[in-house]
């Protein structure tokens, strides 16, 4: 019975596992704003590409405690309130001048998933006026997915994206791209970080870069062995 009961126990581990490392978190926005306009925020945890949202209530481990930020053209930096519905997080602002605004989030789990530490970032961006500068990157999480289309041609088809770890470009980082049709396909960075992204078709595309650093330490005082870090990106055209 003992060797029967520890068997099952690794196998709840390891699905825990790959049920958190699949999932992210996402903002979902309107691309474009209006100055002295209120924008509406949701933000999401599940899997896009499979067309899972998860209830507030069974968001993995401390997730539902991730602390959403705002920054403006500036560079200025303001929390905003966040409102959970049985689905989503809800979220407003309203933009006092024309430029880009970064939606932000970089979460850590609490709940290691066996030796793993589960991070989640996410970003989107609002453009207000006529902003064509490139996207305002804002303060560095771990690992970031940053939008760099306005410099290459607007939001047309295609679209450009970088990838930084720890504020540098990062090569060979895996990024999954999910359209509104069901369209799915992955991407590799090249030497600058950087992707080219098919955007053919009208509606919501969630961009997803993926990495895991082997690395050791200890998070809430658990030791763990790796960092499984995830940052997505919402567009909607």
């Amino acid at each position: 019975m003992k060797t029967k009961f520890s068997l099952l126990f690794v196998l709840a581990l390891f699905a825990n596992l790959g049920c958190a490392m699949a999932h992210a978190l996402w903002i979902e926005t309107e691309t474009s704003g209006k100055k002295g306009q209120e924008q509406q925020v949701k933000i999401y945890y599940g899997e896009y590409g499979e067309g899972m949202i998860e209830k507030v209530e069974d968001w993995y481990s401390d997730v539902k405690d991730f602390e959403l930020w705002l920054i403006d053209p500036q560079g200025n930096k303001t929390q905003l309130e966040t409102t959970a519905s049985a689905a989503f997080f809800t979220a407003s602002f309203t933009p006092n001048m024309d430029g880009v605004y970064r939606l932000q989030v970089g979460h850590s789990a609490k709940d290691l998933g066996g030796e793993y530490v589960y991070q989640f970032n996410t970003a989107t961006q609002v453009w207000v006026g006529k902003a064509k500068e490139t996207t305002l990157e804002g303060p560095k999480t771990d690992l970031a997915l940053v939008m760099t289309s306005p410099d290459k041609g607007g939001l047309k088809n295609p679209l450009h994206f970088k990838v930084l770890f720890k504020g540098e470009a990062k090569e060979g980082v895996t990024v999954a791209v999910d359209g509104p049709t069901g369209w799915s396909k992955e991407y590799t960075t090249d030497a600058n970080g950087e992707i080219e992204v098919e955007t053919p078709w009208k509606g919501q595309y969630i961009v997803e870069a993926v990495d895991t650093e082997e690395t050791s330490g200890e998070h809430f005082g658990a030791p763990y062995e790796f960092i499984w870090r995830c940052a997505t990106q919402s567009i909607k055209k």
